[in-house]
């Protein structure tokens, strides 16, 4: 069943791909027009599929997107350091880029990995202790984990201060393949630290392996409102509409017990 609800939430994630709408209407008005048939229909699809592309490509529906991931996460309390026992910051990575076979940190990590050293250094400097988890194996051949701890012990952040979880290919797995080794350490506060957009679901997922993290969000995304519409609105527009469809995924299999 599991399978089966993963392979439609991924078609699902294919009509959120302005690109492939664009694709499909061609197929489909291409199809009818060789039946000579529903010329009204042809029209309609076009009309349709324009205007979406439009709405995606002038930032609006970005900015509404935008706000539904990420407004609850822009402003994070302070932290009460005395009132924390044991904090622990899990760190989700954003990616490896290989170039000219180097492999590196996405972009988007080193934001994550900013937040993750402040909230640490607030600690330090009041002589407590503090631990940093790396989550995240990536599809390179050194995992995310191991190139954020090497940037990690540049910043100052020794060895033992630091836990890799390098098995995780996804979101799902960074919360299950962490809740074994926090559950395992004890009573912990938990701050969980991704992006804005990410936040959402990354939360959820977590709590669905009965860990309740503080979230600390290390970066944000959004769309400009234009007249004619762009690539730079549709690109990140694609990007938090996947994790709306990830999010329904995450509530579907949470209802149906399908999660853990």
């Amino acid at each position: 069943m599991k399978f089966l609800l993963d392979f439609l939430f991924r078609v699902l994630q294919l009509f959120t791909e302005p690109y492939f709408l664009v694709f499909l209407a061609v197929i489909i008005i291409a199809l009818l027009k060789r039946k000579n048939k529903c010329k009204n229909l042809r029209i309609g699809i076009f009309v349709s599929v324009v205007a979406l592309i439009i709405f995606i490509g002038n930032g609006f529906l970005g900015k509404l997107t935008s706000a539904y991931l990420q407004k609850n996460y822009l402003h994070t309390p302070e932290m009460k350091a005395a009132t924390v026992q044991n904090p622990i910051i899990v760190v989700l990575g954003g990616g490896v880029v290989d170039i000219d076979h180097t492999e590196k940190l996405h972009t988007m990590s080193y934001s994550r990995m900013v937040t993750a050293y402040q909230l640490y250094h607030e600690y330090q400097k009041k002589n407590q202790p503090c631990t940093i988890l790396i989550s995240g194996k990536g599809r390179g051949h050194i995992s995310e984990a191991e190139l954020f701890r090497e940037d990690f012990k540049k910043m100052g952040v020794p060895n033992s201060d630091i836990i890799k979880e390098d098995k995780s290919m996804n979101t799902y797995q960074n919360a299950k393949f962490s809740s074994e080794i926090l559950k395992k350490m004890g009573n912990t506060s938990l701050y969980l630290v991704t992006s804005g957009f990410h936040m959402k679901r990354s939360v959820a997922l977590f709590k669905t392996f009965g860990l309740k993290p503080i979230p600390q969000a290390s970066d944000f995304i959004d769309t400009e409102i234009t007249v004619f519409p762009n690539s730079y609105n549709a690109a990140f527009t694609f990007v938090m509409l996947k994790e709306v469809v990830g999010i329904w995924q995450v509530q579907l299999y949470n209802s149906l017990g399908v999660n853990k």
